[in-house]
């Protein structure tokens, strides 16, 4: 009976846990999407980084030989992303290991994509090329189209014959009636400028595709536009083939517009939504697929590939492994990319017309789809005149570019202020290390001038250093025109100043240390510093904040905050602006940048780029140090007021404020640092008292959820599959300590 029993035990221990096993295998390798699709957790394909060593279509040596697909229909995907009505932007471009400068414009941009087209259809005599947009053709542009309502962009992407497009966040600037407007070459609705009212309103001729962007009243596309688009090919020798194309906006799109210009929408899972007319276009025998989203990605020069479209593409792959998507043209993040994720060819062309994709592959007419291997993807620079003079500049797209410049010229050379020196004033693209810039920073300032001027007294100013959309240009007389400061606050956001403590304000600051400071502010009024932390959701943290009196910031107080309205409503992911109380209106972000300069000049006080020392960036050995010192000078004083009470001294400097790490932890609770505390020789009541409405190690800081960078840390696990593991190894181990125990006697 003993024999048995301890056989039965260990059959029983075995089986539990095996049932434990089982059930948490399960569990891990299947879990379900909001739609209610399984989500294979355990399919994670493979990222591999394309090559981009060419300057040109011509010079490339790995496109498919046509030869071996003389069955099947050539295809060419030309595409582009986030233009921002770059008519004549120029600028470096790093596509893998190399940089090419001065690279830029339509008129180029033009003539690139037709040198393109003519280089496949010479080795393609049959072929069918499709020029498509991943958003962002608007919004955020310079003068020249900014003050036609971006018209002249549409009317060059019509003479480029783009035909798809998809909705990028900018899109929504003006609210989405107005883009699908000038989309649709209608009459404008509100009153504009003088020469918006007289330009030509004309049909772009892009058919705009939007999957994911629903009416929240009905569930339905805004607009009569289409989740996706079937084009059919015909060939000169009789060949049919389809190609699906689906249209994806970003679901951060909240975060980066007015509230009133996306409150009437939802923005769907991007993933799921691809999975779902992936899966609709299949059923109707299209295989060839082709997704246009606006969502980032990048490339780096050592040759990783990652980003929100790779995690993307990645989830698609676990929702349905058997997906059919074959290219996905990315945008919004302004880099290069080009890489395969699975089987998924992944592309992104910098921006402003900078770049453009290129893609080239041969669909089965039997298929529909794309023959294994035959699909190659590049991007390429647009290149200068002196850089590709066999590229022509292209006449139709340089004659808009210059009648919208003529229709403008008398608004944006208007001269409204002088600079101390000739020479540009830098903005984000000159970055110091601790993501300062000179442009951002002299916006800022003007933000804080305007707020006094208007009556109504700030502390600090703080704007979005995406708002601040290019370097301030000073010709060479000094002059600055207002079309350069235009180019530099091009969005007409409202500035409001707000009231916010001491500990909001400090959460602001932290919050531009999470998402790999994707998102960061230029400040004014106030300095501060900020050292490491243990944390990958967020590895910096701010220490020591002052205001512009060098005194250290209080966290019960309330200061006044001018920030404009995108800000406001929590844009860019910064939610320790959303409950700031109003205390007034300042007017436009363009208008009071305008006003800066020219007060200024008048005043004699010509611009000049300030000096960038309001972030300082201290290792925790450093930070150690200057608190070290300040104690001492506060222990030497202390002595020199005892010992020498017949004479004046100077009264030690106001205690270092330490504020603890925003890993932030649960309302109404604070987990200090004691150890940097200690450092720190401070026990200041205000700060403990003050740091609530924190959120829990691991989840993001702005939006409460687990970000992706790493998932909340495990809990002691579930109650239920860790008792059946524990009595599984229990009766495990009672066997065979009986069985040990039986040898022994027997022995």
């Amino acid at each position: 009976m003993k024999s048995k029993g301890s056989k039965y035990t260990l059959l029983l221990g075995t089986a539990l846990l095996g049932f434990y096993l089982q059930a948490n295998s399960i569990h891990a390798a299947t879990t379900t999407s909001s739609n209610g699709q399984p989500v294979t957790d355990n399919v994670t394909p493979l990222v591999q980084t394309n090559k981009d060593e060419a300057s040109t279509p011509q010079a490339t040596t790995d496109w498919a030989d046509p030869a071996q697909y003389q069955h099947d229909v050539p295809v060419q995907i030309l595409g582009i992303n986030d233009l921002h009505g770059g008519l004549e932007t120029t600028g470096s471009a790093t596509i893998g290991n190399n940089t090419y400068s001065d690279t830029g414009t339509v008129a180029r941009l033009a003539g690139h994509l037709d040198s393109a087209e003519e280089s496949f259809k010479a080795a393609n005599p049959t072929g069918t090329t499709i020029r498509v947009e991943a958003g962002d053709m608007v919004g955020a542009s310079p003068a020249n189209s900014a003050l036609l309502q971006d018209e002249p962009t549409m009317h060059a992407l019509k003479a480029m014959n783009f035909d798809i497009g998809t909705l990028g966040n900018h899109e929504f600037d003006e609210g989405l009636a107005e883009y699908m407007r000038i989309v649709n070459g209608g009459q404008p609705v509100k009153q504009y400028n003088e020469a918006a009212m007289a330009y030509p309103h004309v049909k772009s001729g892009i058919n705009i595709i939007t999957a994911n962007v629903v009416q929240k009243s009905d569930g339905q596309i805004p607009f009569g536009m289409q989740p996706y688009l079937i084009k059919e090919i015909h060939t000169s020798d009789g060949k049919v083939a389809r190609i699906g194309f689906i249209g994806i906006e970003t679901t951060s799109l909240p975060i980066l517009t007015l509230y009133d210009n996306h409150k009437d929408y939802d923005i769907l899972d991007e993933a799921e939504t691809i999975a779902k007319y992936d899966r609709i276009l299949r059923k109707k025998g299209v295989n060839a697929i082709v997704v246009l989203a606006h969502t980032g990605v990048s490339t780096d020069k050592e040759g990783n590939t990652k980003g929100n479209a790779v995690d993307i593409i990645k989830k698609l792959y676990q929702i349905d492994p058997n997906n059919s998507v074959d290219l996905y043209i990315a945008g919004h993040s302004h880099q290069y990319a080009n890489a395969t994720v699975g089987s998924v060819k992944l592309v992104q062309a910098i921006y402003t017309g900078k770049a453009y994709d290129d893609i080239i592959g041969y669909i089965d007419p039997t298929t529909d789809d794309f023959v294994k291997g035959s699909l190659v993807s590049h991007v390429y620079p647009v290149l200068s005149e002196k850089d590709a003079p066999n590229v022509k500049t292209d006449a139709n797209v340089t004659a808009i570019v210059q009648d919208a410049n003529r229709r403008v010229a008398p608004i944006i050379n208007k001269k409204i202020g002088e600079a101390a020196k000739p020479g540009d004033i830098l903005g984000r693209l000159h970055n110091t290390a601790t993501r300062e810039n000179a442009v951002g920073e002299l916006v800022v300032d003007g933000q804080l001038y305007a707020a006094k001027k208007a009556g109504l007294p700030a502390d600090f100013a703080m704007t979005n250093t995406g708002g601040v959309r290019a370097d301030l240009h000073v010709n060479n007389d000094r002059s600055i025109t207002w079309g350069s400061a235009q180019a530099v606050q091009p969005f007409g956001n409202i500035l409001r100043v707000v009231q916010m403590t001491g500990a909001q304000i400090v959460k602001a600051l932290n919050q531009q240390y999470d998402e790999d400071q994707a998102y960061y502010l230029q400040v004014a009024g106030l300095h501060y510093t900020y050292t490491d932390q243990n944390d990958p959701n967020q590895p910096y943290k701010v220490v020591k904040v002052y205001d512009q009196n060098n005194q250290p910031l209080d966290m019960q107080k309330t200061y006044n905050v001018v920030i404009n309205d995108f800000l406001a409503g929590g844009g860019d992911g910064f939610s320790a602006f959303k409950d700031a109380k109003l205390v007034g209106i300042v007017g436009q972000d363009t208008d009071v940048f305008i006003d800066y300069i020219t007060d200024m000049t008048n005043k004699g006080n010509l611009i000049t780029a300030p000096v960038m020392n309001r972030k300082i960036y201290m290792t925790a050995a450093q930070l150690a140090g200057e608190t070290t010192k300040h104690n001492e000078k506060d222990q030497s004083a202390t002595q020199s007021v005892t010992t020498q009470t017949d004479k004046v001294v100077n009264q030690p400097t106001a205690p270092v404020v330490v504020i603890p790490a925003t890993v932030e932890q649960p309302a109404n609770t604070v987990q200090l640092n004691a150890e940097s505390m200690r450092k720190a020789g401070t026990n200041n009541a205000s700060v403990n008292n003050s740091l609530t409405n924190l959120t829990p190690v691991g989840l993001n800081s702005r939006t409460n959820r687990p970000t992706n960078k790493q998932a909340i840390l495990p809990q002691t696990g579930d109650n239920d599959e860790l008792s059946w593991l524990l009595l599984g190894t229990s009766l495990m181990s009672m066997t065979g300590l009986t069985l040990i125990k039986r040898k022994r006697k027997q022995a």
